[in-house]
């Protein structure tokens, strides 16, 4: 019984040396990302995805096109024009 007990007391005590007594790390929120960019750098006020219309704090992400920028509220827009530009780019 003793030997049980010591084995389990060593046990624990090997665990609780591992953490170094320090809380467990905080998952951090998700960061928003913010792209610095001019409305008079984009080719269109619009996203072509969605029409939606995009301003200078509303822009999620940006794809390059033909040399032209093109601004998105949502990087699921942006990765939809990606797929076929010319498509969103002729619906214009």
């Amino acid at each position: 019984m003793n030997r049980l007990f010591y084995c389990t007391l060593f046990g624990a005590l090997m665990l609780a040396s591992c953490n170094n007594n320090q809380p467990a790390a905080e998952t951090p929120a998700a960061e928003e990302k913010k792209i610095e960019v001019q409305l008079s750098d984009l080719a269109t006020d619009k996203d072509l995805v969605c029409g939606m219309t995009v301003s200078a704090d509303g822009i999620a992400d940006t794809a390059s096109y033909e040399g032209k920028l093109y601004g998105f509220c949502a990087t699921e827009c942006k990765e939809e024009f990606l797929k076929n530009p010319s498509e969103f780019l002729s619906q214009q």
